[in-house]
């Protein structure tokens, strides 16, 4: 019986050490794994490290600053997208105001009515001056003019005047008045100083024959192969396919004609300044980007593009 005790007890330690050599071999179960630890996909970030998307809507008076800026601040910036585009003051201000935009462009300051539909919407419109502009007077290269008087300007622009003869130009027939259209800023700004005389006639506005243009180039190009045409374009457009007419202020003197160092000076009776708008104050990517544009290498391309720095 003891011989048979210990055999048993011998047979069960056997069959204890394979199970346990079994075991070991066998591979570990695989424990289940936490998604809270596992880092989520993110878009591309920008340089403060939020999503590096900017789209830029609005006036084409500040599209050359916006497009110059974009250009360089991507050089220094790659993993940005930068998106500028035109369309007008207004538009690129409703852009901003529906959210899909940005920054809003615009060379005059916001309407009463565009703040309030930015209240309605949850925007908060917060206004940023990026350059300054003298908005210039030009005429076809064949007008014998070199300079023009603010009231006659204004009677132009408003109908009052519709021959060259009595604008001081004989022999040009027709006055054909070339103006930017309705959503543009620069129409707002020419229509206040000019038209309204600084709002002295708030009842006064275009005549209604006056040819309404897109841009700043189509009114330059249109005024250039238009012999009694006359417009206005913002201070970087001017090339040599047009003449720029010198203005002389309301309360008389010497023309002035649109320079830099005019509109620095306060001189050159027909600027304004240029805009740009952000919803709030800019953040990440957005800050970066105005701090830029707004110092010194920012600046210094407005300054080429015949605008005036902030500085």
């Amino acid at each position: 019986m003891k011989t048979h005790r210990l055999l048993a007890a011998a047979l069960l330690a056997a069959l204890m050490m394979v199970s346990l050599v079994s075991l070991a071999g066998c591979p570990k179960t695989a424990q289940p794994v936490d998604e809270t630890m596992v880092p989520p996909e993110t878009e591309p970030t920008g340089p403060a490290g939020e999503a590096a998307k900017i789209e830029q809507v609005g006036s084409t008076t500040v599209l050359p600053i916006a497009d110059k800026w974009r250009e360089a601040f991507n050089r220094l910036h790659p993993e940005l997208s930068i998106a500028v585009s035109g369309g007008g003051s207004g538009a690129g201000i409703k852009a901003m105001v529906d959210g899909t935009a940005q920054i809003a462009d615009s060379s005059r300051p916001m309407k009463d009515e565009e703040r309030s539909a930015a209240q309605a919407a949850g925007i908060t419109p917060v206004e940023h001056i990026v350059a300054y502009d003298g908005i210039a007077v030009i005429v076809n290269p064949a007008n014998p003019l070199t300079d023009i008087d603010l009231k006659k300007l204004s009677d132009i622009f408003a109908g009052e005047i519709r021959r060259w003869d009595d604008a001081g130009a004989p022999g040009l027939g027709e006055i054909q008045i070339i103006s930017r259209d309705s959503s543009s800023g620069t129409y707002e700004a020419f229509r206040e100083i000019v038209v309204t005389l600084d709002n002295s006639d708030e009842n006064r506005d275009y005549a209604p024959e006056a040819l309404k243009q897109g841009s700043n180039q189509a009114v330059l190009e249109l005024v250039a192969k238009t012999k009694g045409a006359i417009g206005y374009v913002g201070l970087g457009y001017i090339n040599d396919a047009v003449k720029e007419l010198g203005v002389v202020p309301l309360e008389g003197g010497s023309p002035v004609e649109a320079s830099v160092e005019n509109v620095k000076s306060g001189a050159y009776p027909i600027a304004r300044p240029l805009y740009m708008y952000t919803n709030g104050e800019p953040q990440g990517a957005l800050k970066d980007y105005f701090d830029w544009g707004l110092g010194p290498e920012g600046q210094k391309i407005v300054a080429d593009l015949g605008f005036v720095p902030i500085n």
